[in-house]
């Protein structure tokens, strides 16, 4: 909602959709986005070479979140790969990338197509409530989405 005061015509969500049951992530990640707190992830680049914003481990503490001797994509997923491998069979994340958001700790347990349709429908209340229109169709694409998982597909 920030970014569309700030005049954003659109946003992207990702890490909300992590703790969705359809999210193929593992228990260590599943636990590292409940537990992270807002000033615990930071924009890395040693896990794939280039930026990306991860919650804080072992190796971005070690080699600071954005190292001059990470390979270059793609190689430095290769590099990481033995550690990460030997780190999670151990049950832990020291070498994993946690990809996540500012906000991981907003994220909600519910099926994706439910979270889908809270999110829309929260946007567009904050939207009527604020007048923001950054384009004249963002009201319409919002009530769209707040009808996601609502309606039934028939076959």
């Amino acid at each position: 909602m920030a970014a569309f005061a700030l005049g954003a015509a659109a946003v992207q969500i990702g890490t909300a959709y992590l703790h969705c049951p359809e999210a193929q992530i593992s228990p260590i990640y599943r636990q590292a986005l409940k537990d992270v707190k807002d000033d615990e992830t930071a924009i890395t680049n040693v896990f794939t070479g280039r930026p990306a914003r991860g919650i804080v481990n072992r190796l971005m503490r070690d080699l600071g979140p954005m190292c001059d001797v990470a390979p270059e994509f793609p190689l430095a997923a290769a590099a990481v790969a033995p550690l990460r491998a030997k780190s999670e069979m151990a049950g832990s994340a020291d070498f994993t990338p946690l990809w996540s958001g500012q906000a991981a700790r907003l994220n909600r347990s519910l099926p994706a197509a439910e979270l889908t349709r809270q999110l829309a429908e929260e946007t567009l209340e904050k939207l009527r409530f604020l007048e923001i229109m950054s384009s004249p169709d963002v009201l319409a694409q919002a009530a769209a989405l707040a009808t996601v998982g609502s309606r039934r597909v028939s076959r």
